[in-house]
């Protein structure tokens, strides 16, 4: 009877708990979310933008479960793009889980967990509003008042920046764990010593590094609230002391974040001076978008203003009547709501208006200031309106305007934030929107075109490439995505001028050598890519990407060449090895034979590995093998399986050759050498770990590789080196043709994959079979 009295009180403890954080009305909270998820409704199907794209939609990291543990331990989680890679553990472990959660890139579940997390911020921001109206003024009314500024917050049109753009969650995190955070710190002051109150602030920090504010944030509330009539100087080594145990966490997790940063990553910011000149006026524009929000943009575009400019003048006035404000109000009890949210605006605008970014402004830093100019909007309004707190009850009257005017600027915030949500819907939606409130920026028209340049519509890309390289002469992207269009369009002596720009433009960043490299190559113009590769090796000697392809590079020419030794063979070119040129074949093996030693080396058949002395005689012997077993005409011909072709390989090339005639039609197409099921095999091997065309060592390393990793290192030159498709499909020939014939048929494939040989190779169509 006691247990079921207990399990009857379970329910009721949960209800209690609910009466004690909103009081009576919390079917008012309820509605709120309800209405902020109308407001939403339509978000939830929008496809990943942006940097959503290389953080998430092409981060193979966060398909791994253990990522949600291991991203605290490496910072290259965040992001494949070295240039994008920064130590942000929480906001990658939270993806990570996600995607577990949504089992693959299912974009509603991402998209609900980002609400869900908005709804428990819009929840807390309600306690601490009404909590810090109540020690300035206590009221009944006060609960209205918190609820009124948490829907404006929640229905603004402009956190739809933010709440849409998946990764920009971390700004998200950073409001939640700075408001909960503080909100414990007030609710329980018994609790203070322990400074578990602190675990969200850090958790946001984890996140995103404008966090780190929290302890200045906690210093303000400490002065403006809690040390009313205290002496100054006693006030403030009072204060201090509190936020103590704050600064000296947000120290250590400061100093972390520091050590973990990828020396690679990259601000991309011109002029630290300006960028900082311009936060003034930035912040102008902030405070305007939160009255007016027309120039909601992706991507604004903003340029610097130079020191003494009329816009530079705007924003240092602006700070400075809005810091006097504070001030101002802060000398009274009832304005301290006003002067700690002025605070809250100023300090979280902080951390992006001194460390210089690319982008001088961003919609979605709005996000984290929004939560303290909320609350000095709304009890600025309060103080207004009614000035005295008995006109509240003795005179109803008095709030029916003020219910009525607020109703409607709830409604129209509500629908322009289902306005900006359609914006959202595709690449194609956001940037034409892009495009049309700022027509001069070139990277709203280059992803644009890219839009229809992946659609395979060039015609309707090359527009707006040329519209993005007009906008900014400088772009080296620009010159690129122009060059990618006339290669498509085969117009491959256009392109090379646009390459040829590009280059001149001296990019930051190697890929456009790269790029223009690997063009080089897929015209057997080594030379001139091997010179190019050479010479970014020398502008960016730590460049992982720079390597991988000095080695991609290499195994290209290897492939060019064993098209070189099936030309040999194919006198008339006509991609059939004819039974007459089988027969010619020892003669023509023979000619290829440089040294006169009577056999023929992987060297001599067309294999490059650049300088041997690079590699120890057992890597050496490695490639060589794996060279002459990557391609069926070269295998057959090593019957020895030593990496050459011996001088009794050379005579018995023509019934070798016949071997490979699987039709048995006296004739060797080029097709019949290109064994497909084997192909396939690595590349799905490759996207299970990747997603693209090779393997590095990063990846080699994490547990998903695990079971691959004997063929993974029998494959690549070098225990700590990349693994190619190429490669790991000629480790793939050596181990499943057991009979050692030359060929692998469906059924030797399916042998290796049954009996583990090759690792649990995911054999299922979903799956991408392409090297892209």
């Amino acid at each position: 009877m006691n247990l079921w009295h207990k399990s009857r009180q379970v329910p009721q403890l949960f209800v209690s708990i609910w009466h004690g954080l909103i009081g009576q009305n919390a079917l008012f909270a309820l509605l709120l979310v309800l209405n902020v998820l109308v407001a939403y409704s339509n978000h939830f199907g929008n496809d990943f933008h942006f940097d959503d794209l290389t953080a998430v939609r092409y981060n193979p990291a966060i398909r791994e479960p253990a990522t949600t543990i291991q991203a605290f331990a490496d910072p290259e989680f965040f992001s494949p793009a070295p240039e994008q890679r920064t130590y942000r553990p929480v906001t990658t472990a939270s993806l990570a889980l996600d995607y577990w959660l949504a089992g693959g890139f299912n974009v509603f579940f991402f998209h609900l967990s980002t609400f869900l997390w908005y709804c428990v911020l819009l929840a807390l921001m309600l306690l601490l509003f009404e909590r810090l109206m109540n020690l300035a003024d206590p009221h009944p009314s006060n609960f209205w008042t918190a609820l009124a500024a948490t829907a404006a917050f929640g229905l603004h049109p402009a956190n739809a920046e933010t709440i849409n753009y998946i990764i920009q969650r971390a700004d998200l995190y950073n409001a939640l764990g700075c408001v909960a955070s503080l909100w414990l710190f007030i609710r329980y002051p018994s609790q203070r010593k322990f400074a578990w109150y602190l675990a969200p602030a850090v958790a946001g920090m984890l996140a995103k590094p404008p966090a780190l504010v929290f302890p200045a944030l906690l210093l303000a509330y400490v002065l403006l609230f809690e040390l009313e009539g205290v002496p100054a100087l006693r006030k403030w080594k009072s204060a201090v002391g509190a936020a103590l145990p704050a600064t000296a966490v947000a120290a250590a997790v400061a100093w972390l974040l520091a050590r973990m940063q990828p020396s690679t990553w990259s601000s991309g910011a011109r002029s630290a001076f300006l960028y900082r000149v311009t936060q003034p006026f930035v912040a102008l524009h902030y405070f305007k978008s939160y009255f007016l929000p027309t120039g909601l943009n992706v991507d604004p575009h903003w340029d610097y203003v130079a020191p003494l400019s009329f816009q530079a003048l705007a924003g240092y006035l602006f700070v400075l009547a809005l810091l006097g404000v504070a001030v101002a109000t802060a000398r009274k009890r009832r304005g301290k709501p006003v002067a700690f949210g002025i605070v809250w605006f100023f300090v979280t605008l902080l951390p992006t208006s001194l460390e210089p970014l690319r982008d001088v402004t961003n919609d979605h830093r709005m996000f984290f200031a929004f939560v303290g100019l909320t609350l000095a909007v709304f009890w600025s309004l309060r103080l207004a309106v009614f000035r005295k707190t008995a006109r509240l009850t003795a005179h109803r009257r008095w709030v029916y305007g003020p219910v009525a005017a607020l109703a409607v600027v709830l409604v129209v915030a509500g629908a322009a934030t289902r306005a900006r949500n359609r914006v959202w819907l595709s690449e194609e939606t956001l940037w034409r929107d892009a495009t049309v409130k700022n027509p001069h920026n070139p990277t709203a028209w280059t992803n644009y075109g890219s839009v229809f340049f992946r659609q395979g519509d060039y015609e309707t890309a090359w527009p707006d490439f040329e519209r993005a390289a007009a906008a900014d002469p400088a772009c080296a992207i620009c010159q690129s995505n122009m060059a990618r269009v006339l290669i498509a369009l085969d117009r491959d002596g256009e392109a090379e001028v646009h390459l040829r720009r590009l280059l001149a433009l001296h990019p930051p960043i190697p890929d456009p050598y790269i790029a223009y490299a690997r063009w080089l190559e897929s015209l057997d113009r080594f030379d001139e890519s091997g010179r190019l590769l050479k010479r970014a090796a020398e502008l960016y000697p730590n460049s992982p990407s720079v390597r991988h392809a000095d080695l991609e590079f290499y195994m290209g020419r290897d492939s060019a060449d064993r098209i070189a030794v099936l030309r040999a063979l194919d006198a008339d070119h006509d991609l059939v090895i004819s039974a007459e040129e089988m027969l010619a074949a020892p003669a023509v093996l023979a000619s290829l034979d440089k040294n006169g030693d009577g056999k023929l080396s992987a060297e001599e058949c067309g294999a490059d590995f650049g300088d041997e002395s690079r590699l120890d005689p057992a890597a050496l012997r490695r490639a060589r093998r794996q060279f002459m077993q990557s391609q069926p005409l070269l295998r057959a011909l090593d019957a020895g399986h030593n990496g050459e072709i011996s001088a009794a390989g050379i005579r018995d090339s023509q019934r070798e050759l016949a071997t490979l005639d699987h039709d048995h039609d006296g004739q060797l197409r080029v097709s019949e050498l290109d064994p497909p099921e084997v192909v396939a095999t690595a590349r799905r091997i490759v996207a299970l770990l990747h997603q693209s065309h090779d393997i590095d060592a990063t990846e080699r390393s994490r547990p998903a590789a695990a079971p691959f990793r004997d063929l993974l290192n029998a494959a690549g030159m070098g225990q700590g080196g990349i693994v190619t498709l190429d490669e790991l499909t000629g480790e793939i020939f050596y181990r499943a043709g057991r009979n050692k014939d030359g060929t692998v048929t469906a059924g030797e494939l399916d042998e290796a994959i049954r009996s583990g040989v090759l690792g649990p190779v995911p054999w299922n169509a979903d799956l991408p079979l392409s090297r892209e």
